[in-house]
C-alpha cells in the first residue's frame, strides 16, 4: 500500500510513517474510504495496538503516522527466527490479541486482514498493526489481496474467513476466525487450511467447506483455537468471552523463550543507539516535498486488432490475482528501502485547518526492526506548526476528466468477429497520462481487468491510451492482455458510446451498490441437462461488482467438483457471472453464465460453455 518510514518526533519519539503509493492517492475511492478508515483508528485504544497519532488523509501523498513497534512480525519470529511457540506464549498472544480486537472492534472498526505480517512481536507483548487499512483499499483495483472483485480480495487466502471466502458481510466474528487461523499458525509454523501449493481457490474451498488439520497444537490451546474456527460466525465466541477467557495468560515477564526474548532486547537497543545524521540546512520546519507523480504510460506497442473476442491477447506476465499484501504498513518492512527525496513545486495554500500536529523526522527504513545503513535524514514539515499558525493545505487534485464520464458504466460488447463480452468501466479523475479507467471484460472462458491511462480530451469524447494488465481469471489466461486504445463519447440519453478497433457498444451507468444482485436472482437453483456431468447446483448471494456471489457444485464425474463466480454484471433483468473456477485442478473451467428471469421459480441461464448455445432453464430449490 505504501513506503513505510522510521521517524522521531521533535520529542524524541520513535514513530512509523506511511506514505501511500502514488497510484492509490489518485484513486477518490481509496481516499475517501482512507479518511473515514484512519478516523476510526485513531479512536482506538488498548495496550496491544500500535497507536494511530497523526495523519493527512487529504495531502498529495496521504500518510498515516503510528507509534513504532521495536520487533519483529510474528511470520518472522515463527518462520525465521525461533520457529512454533509453546503453548503458554501461544495463550499469551491469544490473550494480548483478543484485547487488541476488542480495541478495535469498540470503534467500530473490523480488522478484516488479521495475520502474522500483521501482528508485531515484542518483548512486553504483541502488538497489532494495520487495523481499518483492509477496508480502504476493499474495492479498489490494487494488485495483491487488496480487491474484493475480479478474483482479487481483501485478505490473506491462508488467514481468511468462510464469509469473506465466499463474498458475504464482515463482522467482528470475521476478526475472531482470522485469530484462531493465526493461533495454530503460532503454535505449529502451518496454517490451519494448509497452504496454496495446490491453488488459491483449492485453499479458498477447504477454508469454507473443510474441518481445520490442528494436528501438533498444543491441548492448553487447541480447545480454544478449534472454538474460533467454527464455520457460522454465529457459533463462534465473542471477543469478550476470547478476552475473559485468556485473561489469565495476559503477556507479562518472560511471556515468550529468553533466547527469543534476549534478541528482541538487541533488536531494540539497535534502535535506539541509531543516530540521524544532520542534513545540510536541515532545519525543522523544513518540508518534505511529495513524490512527484507517476509518469504517463507508455504504449504497449501496436495495439491488437482486433481487440479480439477473448478480451486481452498475450500479456508479459503480471501479477496473480491474490498476491499477499506488503506486510507491516506500520511495521517493519519486508524489503529494504533505500528512499530518497523527490522534489515537487510546494502546493498551493488553502483554508487553515486546525489542531496542531508534531513535526518528525524521518530517519531512514526499517527491516526487522533494524535500522538500516546509511540512516538517511528527512524533515517532514507535513505536519500542522505548533501555536495555531497556518498550514497549508494540499491542493485537490485537479483533473481533465469531464464529469459526464465519471462513475460505472457497463453494457454487451459484440466484437467484428461476433463474439460477445460483457464490459465493465471505472472512470475516476486524472490528468493525461494517468490512469483514470479500470476495464473487465468478462468473455466466454476469461474474465480481464486492465487499466487505461487518459490520453486526450475534446468537446465530443476522452481518448484513453494502450493500458496496463492487471488481473485474469482464471489466473494466467492467455486470452487477457493489456487493452488497447478505446474512445468513450457522451450521448443524449445519459449513456456513452464505447469504440475500441472494430468494436461499438453502448454502455449505461452501473450499480455501484453494495447489494446489487436483484432478490429474483437469489437463492439456490437446479440445472437438469440430459447429460448427467452438465447438470449443476447454483447458489447466488448477495454482493457487489468483483464480489463473489456464486457457487456452484457438479455431478456425474464432476460431482466432487465446486466452482466459485464473481458478479460482472448486474440489472435488474439480468445477472452476468465471471466464468466459474473450480476449487481442484481436477475440475474444468466453467464457462461465464448470464442469468434472466423465466417466470416464478424460473431462471433463464445461458452458458458460454454450452455447445450449440442457447438457453437453459433453472429451477429454484431454495429461496
Amino acid at each position: 500500500m505504501g513506503r513505510v518510514y522510521l521517524a522521531r518526533s521533535e520529542g524524541g519519539r520513535t514513530v512509523a510513517v506511511k506514505l501511500v503509493l502514488a497510484e492509490l492517492a489518485q484513486d477518490a475511492e481509496f481516499r475517501r474510504r482512507f479518511a473515514q478508515e484512519v478516523s476510526a483508528a485513531r479512536r482506538v485504544g488498548g495496550q496491544w495496538t500500535a497507536p494511530v497519532l497523526d495523519a493527512d488523509t487529504g495531502a498529495a501523498v496521504p500518510w498515516v503516522a503510528t507509534g513504532y513497534v521495536p520487533g519483529p512480525s510474528l511470520t518472522q519470529v515463527v518462520g525465521e527466527d525461533h520457529g512454533p511457540l509453546p503453548d503458554t506464549s501461544v495463550r499469551a498472544l491469544a490473550s494480548g490479541l483478543s484485547q487488541a480486537l476488542a480495541a478495535i472492534h469498540a470503534v467500530g472498526l473490523v480488522h478484516r486482514d488479521l495475520k502474522p505480517s500483521n501482528i508485531l512481536v515484542t518483548v512486553d507483548g504483541p502488538r497489532v498493526i494495520d487495523f481499518g487499512i483492509a477496508r480502504a483499499l476493499d474495492g479498489l483495483a490494487a494488485t495483491g489481496d487488496v480487491r474484493t472483485q475480479t478474483g482479487v480480495m481483501v485478505g490473506s487466502p491462508g488467514f481468511m474467513s468462510p464469509e469473506q471466502v465466499r463474498g458475504q458481510a464482515v463482522t467482528p466474528a470475521s476478526d475472531v476466525f482470522c485469530l484462531g487461523a493465526v493461533l495454530a499458525y503460532a503454535a505449529t509454523g502451518r496454517t490451519p487450511f494448509g497452504g496454496a501449493d495446490s491453488g488459491v481457490h483449492s485453499l479458498l474451498y477447504r477454508i469454507a467447506q473443510e474441518d481445520p488439520d490442528l494436528d501438533g497444537v498444543p491441548s492448553a490451546v487447541a480447545g480454544l483455537v478449534r472454538a474460533c474456527l467454527v464455520k457460522d460466525p454465529a457459533g463462534r465466541p465473542t471477543v469478550a468471552e476470547l478476552v475473559e477467557a485468556t485473561r489469565d495468560a495476559e503477556p507479562a515477564g518472560a511471556w515468550l523463550p529468553g533466547a527469543l526474548l534476549a534478541q528482541l532486547g538487541r533488536r531494540a537497543a539497535q534502535l535506539l543507539d541509531a543516530e540521524a545524521p544532520a542534513a545540510a540546512g536541515a532545519h525543522p520546519s523544513t518540508r518534505l516535498s511529495a513524490p512527484a507523480p507517476p509518469a504517463p504510460f507508455p504504449t504497449q506497442g501496436p495495439a491488437p486488432s482486433p481487440y479480439g473476442p477473448t478480451a486481452f491477447g498475450t500479456p508479459p506476465p503480471g501479477p496473480g490475482p491474490y498476491a499477499p499484501p506488503h506486510s507491516g504498513p506500520y511495521g517493519p518492512p519486508v524489503q529494504p528501502y533505500a528512499p530518497t527525496p523527490v522534489p515537487v513545486p510546494a502546493p498551493a495554500p488553502a483554508p487553515r485547518r486546525s489542531g496542531g500536529r508534531t513535526a518528525l523526522i524521518v530517519v531512514g527504513s526499517v527491516v526487522g526492526g533494524i535500522l538500516l545503513v546509511p540512516v538517511l535524514l528527512f524533515l517532514i514539515g507535513l505536519l500542522v506548526n505548533k501555536g495555531g499558525e497556518e498550514t497549508p493545505e494540499i491542493r485537490k487534485i485537479e483533473g481533465a476528466v469531464p464529469d459526464a464520464y465519471l462513475g460505472s458504466w457497463e453494457g454487451m460488447i459484440r466484437t467484428d468477429s461476433d463474439r460477445e463480452l460483457h464490459g465493465r468501466f471505472e472512470v475516476v479523475q486524472g490528468e493525461k497520462g494517468m490512469r483514470v479507467a479500470t476495464v473487465t471484460l468478462t468473455g466466454p472462458t476469461a474474465l480481464c481487468e486492465g487499466e487505461s491511462p487518459l490520453a486526450s480530451v475534446d468537446d465530443r469524447r476522452i481518448s484513453l491510451g494502450a493500458g496496463v494488465r492487471k488481473t485474469a481469471v482464471p489466473k494466467g489466461a492467455e486470452q487477457c492482455t493489456p487493452p488497447p486504445p478505446l474512445t468513450l463519447a457522451t450521448r443524449t440519453d445519459g449513456k456513452l458510446d464505447w469504440e475500441m478497433g472494430g468494436a461499438k457498444a453502448v454502455l449505461e451507468p452501473a450499480t455501484t451498490s453494495e447489494a446489487a444482485v436483484h432478490p429474483k436472482f437469489l437463492g439456490t437453483w437446479r440445472l437438469d441437462t440430459p447429460g448427467e456431468d452438465d447438470r449443476l447446483k447454483l447458489t447466488v448471494t448477495q454482493g457487489r461488482f468483483g464480489k463473489r456471489v456464486a457457487t456452484a457444485t457438479g455431478s456425474g464425474r464432476h460431482a466432487e467438483c465446486a466452482w466459485i463466480s464473481v458478479l460482472t454484471g448486474a440489472h435488474s433483468d439480468r445477472l452476468v457471472l465471471s466464468p466459474l473456477e473450480p476449487g481442484s485442478a481436477a475440475c474444468p473451467v466453467r464457462g461465464r453464465m448470464v442469468l434472466t428471469p423465466a417466470g416464478e421459480g424460473k431462471l433463464y441461464v445461458a452458458r458460454a460453455d454450452r455447445e450449440g448455445g442457447g438457453m437453459e432453464e433453472l429451477t429454484r430449490v431454495t429461496p
